[in-house]
Formats: structure tokens, C-alpha cells, sequence
């Protein structure tokens, strides 16, 4: 079984006295999820994760290392990926969507996150998150 590890980020701002969420829609698949991707050589779990964000939506995030969730599934037949999701609080707020990867991202309000996420996985670990960070769906 062949690991991979990435990481990402659950991004919020605090938008008219609501919560807002980031999400992507990836170009293959046209699936809406939060952005991640691999661990590169020499980078932490956080670095990967503000690595990534930048690239997927251009926004610039502080990091919550301390309120983080896991989650695992099989993307392929003999592959196993974890993936770690810290929360994250925007520092900025225009998104520019990366034309390579990713389709759209979208600033979505709390109350919406869960029926536009694609996977059951993603909705698991995002209810849990915010239970943790103590933010209200």
C-alpha cells in the first residue's frame, strides 16, 4: 500500500456578523472540498498547508495550529492518503482561483458548506472542526 500525506486549510472570515467558509472546486471531477495538497520535501504540516492555500485561492491565512483534524481515504486502488486540515483565518479576502488546478473557489456561508461539499469525508472532519473551534453551523 503506497502512503501520501497532504495537508490543508478550513478557511473562514467573520462576513456580516457570519461565518463564511473557502471552498474549491477542483478542475477534474468538478468536486467542491477545501484546499490541500502534498507535503514537499523539508515543509511542516503548517507550511504545507499555507503553501497550498496560497496557491489554490491566493489568500493569505493565519494558521490555528492547535485546532487541526485528520482524515483518511483511498483516492486509487493500493493508495492510502491522510490528510491533516488546520483551521485558518483569512488576512485577505479576494480570491484568485489557481487556472491549473482549480475551477473556482467561493466564499460560502457556514450554513451552506455542508450541502456544497462533495465528500462525506470532508463534511465528518468540517463538523468536528467547528465543534472544536466552537463555531456555529
Amino acid at each position: 500500500m503506497t502512503k501520501e500525506k497532504s495537508c490543508g486549510a478550513v478557511i473562514f472570515r467573520k462576513h456580516q456578523n457570519r461565518f463564511q467558509f473557502v471552498l474549491v472546486q477542483q478542475r477534474h471531477g468538478l468536486r467542491f472540498g477545501f484546499p490541500k495538497g502534498h507535503v514537499e520535501y523539508n515543509e511542516s504540516e503548517k507550511m504545507t498547508a499555507v503553501r497550498e492555500v496560497k496557491e489554490e485561492t491566493g489568500l493569505d491565512v493565519e494558521i490555528y495550529g492547535h485546532i487541526k483534524e485528520k482524515t483518511k481515504y483511498y483516492p486509487k486502488e493500493g493508495v492510502i492518503k491522510s490528510v491533516v486540515y488546520f483551521l485558518a483565518k483569512a488576512k485577505t479576502i479576494e480570491l484568485k482561483p489557481q487556472e491549473e488546478e482549480i475551477a473556482d473557489a467561493v466564499w460560502v456561508d457556514a450554513s451552506e458548506v455542508l450541502s456544497k461539499l462533495s465528500y462525506k469525508s470532508d463534511k465528518k472532519m468540517f463538523l468536528s472542526l467547528s465543534k472544536k473551534a466552537n463555531i456555529i453551523i
